[in-house]
């Protein structure tokens, strides 16, 4: 067969798509070598990122200019240039295409909750995707919680519906906590103990509650842990700043920017807590992430995040600051709660591989060429 990858998010820093491209791409190279697959960019910087270069693995930069002229008349025409068998969409599909299509599926905010988004990237977005779960032959979704959502919302049929998981790294492992200490104080300067937040900053992860939350943990703790927010801003990243102030936390709320994925095993070991409250979530890595690193987790009971989490995490109500709080003081305060997530966690973390997401791919990949 030969298959198309249209890559959107890889080289361009973009949090949890651009690691399920990347993480995608490795494992399908490392499981086959017989298939020959075209990778689709939209940027140079994807290349390096995937990393990928084995003799069925080629890369095609999309053009011309802009990114969205090139997507919607450059990759059909190349599509049917390079003779693809069937093409493969990561993120959203181009508004026109004659190839049949597989379509991942991340998330299903952008269709619940529009106003989590700015105005025309949720009108982008919404558009794109109907395309994909409309056309594709076969629609991978990235939980349970998001297959359902697909299903009772627009009525695609279940034997054009499969889970497939995202997986955890294998660069993410547990690192003792004291020799995370004094990398990270080494490698970025973190010489304090912090809780962790991982992800964009941005308003469906419901980082105002956060900060609010972890100002109740703090004064009903004494702790003198700061909240380390590692992720970059968006659009709607509003009220940070002003909640940050209204509180008095400037000296204990960081707000630490993009780091790299290789530098994130070490900032979860060396983290006291990886609290992550999302009001919504197609899957939820930095969950796995950090249970495979040993770090304990307070997450959300909604939506995916209780599959994902599996028992291993404290599980609150995202839209109730003292809920959250209350996870945090009880981990703050119960060692044996700690070792207990811990050790659930680590266990946890070992059902997700991409090893597994890429054979699963892999099936629907079969079951298209037979058909095609």
């Amino acid at each position: 067969m030969r298959i198309g990858l249209f890559v959107l998010m890889a080289g361009r820093q973009a949090g949890g798509p651009e690691t399920y491209e990347v993480e995608l791409i490795r494992a399908l190279a490392a499981i086959d070598r017989r298939n020959e697959y075209v990778v689709y960019c939209t940027t140079p910087a994807a290349i390096p990122a995937i990393g990928v270069q084995q003799h069925n693995v080629r890369y095609h930069v999309l053009g011309p200019r802009p990114r969205l002229l090139g997507i919607a008349a450059g990759l059909p025409l190349q599509l049917v240039r390079d003779g693809i068998d069937f093409f493969h969409s990561t993120f959203t599909p181009p508004p026109f295409f004659r190839t049949p299509l597989v379509f991942t599926m991340h998330c299903f905010s952008n269709f619940a909750h529009p106003e989590y988004y700015p105005r025309l990237v949720a009108f982008r977005l919404n558009s794109l995707m109907r395309i994909g779960l409309r056309r594709a032959a076969s629609v991978l979704c990235v939980s349970e919680s998001v297959r359902d959502s697909v299903h009772q919302t627009f009525g695609v049929p279940h034997e054009r519906l499969a889970v497939s998981y995202n997986g955890v790294g294998s660069h993410f492992f547990r690192t003792p906590p004291d020799v995370a200490q004094r990398t990270v104080a080494e490698r970025f300067g973190i010489d304090y103990p912090y809780l962790l937040y991982v992800g964009k900053l941005q308003a469906r992860k419901n980082v105002i509650r956060l900060i609010r939350a972890f100002d109740v943990y703090r004064r009903e703790t004494h702790s003198d842990a700061r909240l380390l927010l590692a992720g970059r801003r968006t659009a709607t990243a509003e009220g940070i700043d002003e909640t940050i102030g209204e509180l008095g936390l400037r000296d204990r709320v960081v707000e630490a920017g993009y780091f790299k994925p290789t530098d994130l095993p070490v900032l979860y070991s060396a983290a006291r807590m990886m609290v992550f409250p999302s009001l919504w979530e197609g899957f939820g890595i930095p969950v796995v992430e950090a249970m495979a690193c040993g770090t304990p987790v307070v997450t959300s009971n909604v939506t995916s995040l209780p599959e994902v989490a599996g028992g291993a995490a404290l599980l609150v109500d995202p839209e109730s600051i003292p809920s959250i709080a209350e996870a945090m003081i009880r981990l703050e305060s119960s060692r044996e709660l700690r070792d207990t997530l811990v050790a659930r966690g680590l266990r946890r973390a070992e059902a997700f591989t991409w090893e597994k997401c890429a054979r699963q791919t892999f099936d629907a990949y079969a079951r298209l060429g037979a058909a095609c």
